[in-house]
Parts: C-alpha cells; structure tokens; sequence
C-alpha cells in the first residue's frame, strides 16, 4: 500500500514537472525531422573507431523518433544493442577505412556476460592486424578487465585504478519491514533450500546454502578474469593475485612496474602514438568515428553495395528476445508479458518463411503461470522447426523453465542459470494497517474460508496447507518439465534444482545447458540445423511505434527522477519494496540482483 501510493504520487509529479518539456520537445523534434533525412555518417579514410566502455550496452534497443536527428549536443540517450556492437567491430575488421579503435570509458556499460563478449570481439579485431589503444584517466575494475586486452594500454599519468577483487552485497528488508509492522507468509516447494530469493524479506543475512552459491559465482568470475588479464598482460594469476592482496598499486608507476600497464602517459602523448600508427604528422587532425555512428553507417552488406539486398532472401531466422522479469498480460520493453511473447514465437512457428527460431533469454524469471504459458508455445515451436536458445547475462528459474524443451541452449561462462525452483510470497499488513494506522475490518462470510486472503487476519492450519500443495505441485511440474526437456530424470534434475544458481561453466558440466557460446553462436547452429547457408534475421516481438516508447520511457524517467530528488540514493530501495507488491501467485523468480563489483 505504502509503495503504491508513492508511485502515484511519484507519478503525478513527474507528468506535471515534465509535461511542458514533452510538449516543446514534440513540436521541435517534428521540425527537425522535417528538414532531416537521417543522413549515414561519412566514414573517412584512416579512421579510427572510439569505443567507449561506459557507453550503455542492451540486450536489444527500441527504434527511437529522434533516429535521424543531426543536431549538436542532442542525443537520445539510448544505448546500443549488444548484437549491432559486435557486428560492427566485426564489420571494422574488413574495413579498410578504419585502421584501429580507440578504448575509453572509465567504467563498462554492461553485464560481466556483455563484458567478456565485448572483450573477445577486441582481441578478434587485433588478431587482423589491427591495433586497440587504451586509455583512461581513471580504471575500475571492469573498465580494466576490458581495457587488458588491448594492444597498448596506457594510464593517465597521475590517474587510478580499481583493483581489489570481486565481492557481492545483498540488502535484507525484515527489519524494515518489523518496524513498518509488515509481516510474510513464506511458502516454499519442498527442501528448496537453495532458493533464496525470500531470504531478504525474512532473514538479515545470507543463509549458509545462499552464501555457498553465490560465493561460488564470484570465485568462478574472478577465475575467468585473473586468468584472462594474466593472458593478456604476460603476467602470472599468482602474481595479480599477489598484487591485489597485497594493495600493491597505490599509483600508476608501480601499475606500470608491475605490467599492468605499457605506460603512464598524458593524453597528447597517446594522441601523438596514434598518429605514428596512422602514419601522418603531429600537426593533422586524426580521423575519428564513434561507435554509435559506426553502427548506423558501415556497410551491412559487406561489400555488395549501397543497397539492402535482404529483401531476395525468403528464407529467415526469427531471433525472439525474452528480456525482463517474466508476467501476465502484454509487458514491455523492461518485462517479458507472457501474451506478448507466447503469440512472437507462435508467429514463428506458423510462418513458412521462419525455418529456425533462436530465442535469447535474459531473465530473473517471475510468475510461474506466465512461464508456463511461454513453456507451451516454446514446446510446440521445437516440435516443427530448429528451436535454439541463447542465455544472456542471467536465465534463472522461470527463465530457464521457458528454455526447457530447446534443441540446445547456449549460455556464456559467465550466465547465472538455474535457480530451478518456486516460492510464494504473501505480505502481512495488519500491524502497519490496524496497529500503526489504526483501520480495522469487519465482515460477514457464507463459508468457513471466504475471508480466505483477507487482510483481517492471517491463515490457518487447513489454508497453508492449501498453499503449500499449490507451492509443491508446481515445483514438481518445474522438474518434470526440465527431465523431461533435458533428457534426465526427475531425480538427477532434482539433486541440481532446489532453488539452486549456477554459473554458465558450472551448468554446462551438469547438463543444464548443452555449450558455452554467444548469440551469433546459437544462430549459426540454428541455420544448421535448418541446412541454410543464405538467410536473414528478423527480430520478435515486434518493436514498438518509437513514438509510444519515447513517452512511456519518458514517463518512467520522470517519476524516477522525482523519487531520486526526494529520496535521493536510498531510492532504489524504495524501488525494492514495491516489487515485493507486483509478486503476485506463485513465483518462479530471482528477484534480487547479483550486483558483482
């Protein structure tokens, strides 16, 4: 309730504050529109691409009004896809017009998944011949792991960087909620001990099952990242280790001492070494292309002209993105709407020219009705046609249910999947209502439990009975979905499910994803499995009309920026307790975030 009326009031603030703001920006963008053309960025000889790492990166973007809207200082602030960044660094490869990238940012945009995809594009564009110079006047640990892999890594000469290992925090809400007087009712699938995703409204800590987990998850990303930076940088896994035990780096000079570094410059000395690479003196202007008009103006056809040949190409490979915490209903672009998605591949089962469909999953799960509505039409896709699935950064619990019955499922080392489990999440109002605020109820009824639910009291014996057999009966539908997809039995999927995460490499050895590879991985298998050497890639659902995006995301700015000017930092928390509220029926879900810093 509490939460609810803050995001009205949110709400209304928000549109008065920013209502004028729309309106001038409507009238004014469809004048530019007018007198623009979305004119391609001329990409000039002897270029270079700068790539900067804090520039946002998503699983997939929405079209936006302002696309072609050439003016300075504008920008629409929306990131790029993950699947147009690759290509495009791809693209620069072969093309003869960029001869290296430029690597800036002093920290990433993205998921640790992201990350490392990000990572290997850059070494595969050096292994061309190409150069990759790095450098920042300021180095987190991301942005570092990142920047390792370049050809020439430099540090402003009285810069700093982050080096201090992995760690993870959980915020835990029973406290919060004692003191607000809000009780929860905890329902859980039997011995779902692993599933921790009601630990933070009922505990103040980490159980030691949730600690061991995620534990493991930082040990193996920590792992993957010594080993790569080592790789990299000519160094030895003990000696980085070593390093960042020890608090070794205090200033640049010993990060160069130490190898992390080529050297601690300033900026016009990496300036002056980029021009000896291009060949031209210290008195030209270098030639530049930021990736974000990089990958509106290469070449998509690689060689074969201006025009978009596509259109010959009849057959097709529907990529169908479910991203967000998965719901009834249609959703949108920051949730999975089980009617949304289950009509997208329905569409691509049916279509004749769809030979193969790949369906790219990042999500924490959510309603297990709602997964299950998606698990049907997924089956019955993989019944007709080549059904892939590729794992973003996380498809846990409902995630990987709607992934279950695939012909392969790809995931990165990286993926947290699993967290094969259910729970139901019922709060207590009553000491907030009745004993802070002072409302009480009173009623009549026809039956022993039609005050089942009501906010007057709590339940009975006969009634968490009740809940926990729906509890129970739908964990046991989710293990039999995943043997029965997987090819095991309900016994082994079992001893691996009980709400338990898994790390990409981890659930590659047990059997829960068949390969650890990229979403352009999962597409060339697809196309395989349908024997298609010529094809092109359609993308579902449907995005949007970019105008009703526009205001939607707009809105939703507002109100949050409202929220963050009254709250301040302590915001996101705000933000936490009302999704306790939108957890409604029987949840196959991780709804906290594994924040790795």
């Amino acid at each position: 309730m509490f939460a609810s009326t803050l995001g009205t009031i949110l709400a209304f603030v928000a549109i008065f504050i920013f209502s004028g703001i729309i309106l001038a920006g409507v009238i004014g963008s469809a004048m530019m529109m007018a007198d623009k053309g979305g004119k391609k960025a001329k990409i000039e000889e002897n270029s270079i691409l700068v790539v900067d790492m804090s520039e946002r990166l998503d699983e997939r973007t929405q079209p936006s009004p302002f696309d072609n809207i050439e003016i300075e200082g504008f920008d629409d602030d929306r990131g790029i896809a993950i699947n147009e960044f690759l290509a495009a660094i791809d693209a620069a490869k072969t093309d003869d017009r960029i001869r290296g990238v430029y690597l800036k940012g002093s920290m990433f945009g993205g998921s640790y998944t992201t990350l490392e995809e990000v990572r290997e594009a850059l070494i595969s564009f050096q292994d061309s011949g190409k150069f990759v110079v790095a450098y920042e006047e300021i180095y987190t640990q991301g942005a570092y792991y990142l920047a390792s892999s370049a050809s020439d890594l430099y540090i402003f000469e009285e810069g700093m960087m982050e080096m201090f290992g992995l760690r993870t925090e959980l915020a835990y809400f029973k406290n919060t909620l004692d003191k607000m007087g809000v009780g929860v009712t905890v329902l859980k699938g039997p011995d779902n001990k692993f599933k921790s995703a009601i630990e933070p409204f009922v505990r103040d800590d980490m159980s030691p099952e949730n600690e061991m987990q995620i534990q493991r998850i930082v040990d193996v990303l920590w792992e993957g990242m010594v080993g790569n930076i080592a790789e990299s940088r000519n160094m030895s896994v003990e000696m980085l280790d070593s390093i960042v035990n020890g608090m070794l780096v205090k200033e640049p000079s010993d990060a160069v001492e130490f190898g992390l570094f080529d050297d601690a410059v300033y900026y016009d000395e990496v300036l002056a070494d980029i021009r000896t690479k291009l060949g031209i003196g210290e008195d030209e202007d270098i030639e530049q292309i930021s990736m974000k008009k990089y990958v509106k103006s290469y070449d998509k056809n690689d060689g074969e002209g201006d025009d978009d040949k596509s259109w010959e190409l009849k057959d097709e490979i529907a990529v169908i993105y479910a991203i967000g915490g998965i719901n009834s209903g249609e959703g949108d672009n920051e949730s999975i709407g089980s009617e949304t998605l289950a009509k997208a591949i329905r569409e691509a089962r049916t279509d004749e020219d769809v030979k193969a469909i790949v369906m790219r999953v990042t999500s924490p799960g959510g309603s297990a009705l709602a997964s299950d509505v998606i698990w049907r039409e997924a089956k019955l896709a993989a019944e007709e046609k080549p059904f892939v699935v590729s794992f973003g950064s996380v498809a846990a619990s409902g995630g990987y249910y709607i992934s279950t019955h695939a012909d392969r499922i790809f995931a990165s080392e990286n993926t947290i999947t699993g967290s094969i489990g259910v729970f139901g999440l019922i709060p207590d109002v009553r000491g907030l209502v009745t004993d802070k605020w002072g409302i009480t109820f009173d009623g009549v009824k026809t039956h022993n439990h039609s005050d089942f639910g009501s906010m007057q009291r709590g339940f009975d014996e006969a009634e968490l009975a009740y809940l926990n057999a729906s509890v129970t009966n739908t964990y046991n539908e989710f293990v039999e979905r995943v043997a029965d997809g997987r090819g095991m039995t309900v016994d082994e999927v079992d001893s691996l499910a009980r709400g338990r995460v898994w790390i990409g490499t981890d659930a590659k050895k047990n059997g829960l994803v068949d390969e650890i590879g990229s979403l352009n991985d999962a597409v060339d298998y697809a196309a395989s499995q349908a024997e298609l050497d010529d094809y092109q890639l359609i993308e579902l659902p449907k995005k949007k009309d970019p105008w009703e995006t526009f205001f939607k995301d707009l809105s939703g700015g507002a109100k949050a920026e409202v929220g963050e000017w009254v709250f301040g930092d302590e915001y996101k928390w705000v933000k936490k307790i009302e999704e306790v509220k939108s957890m409604e029926g029987i949840q196959a879900r991780l709804p906290y975030d594994i924040d790795i810093h």
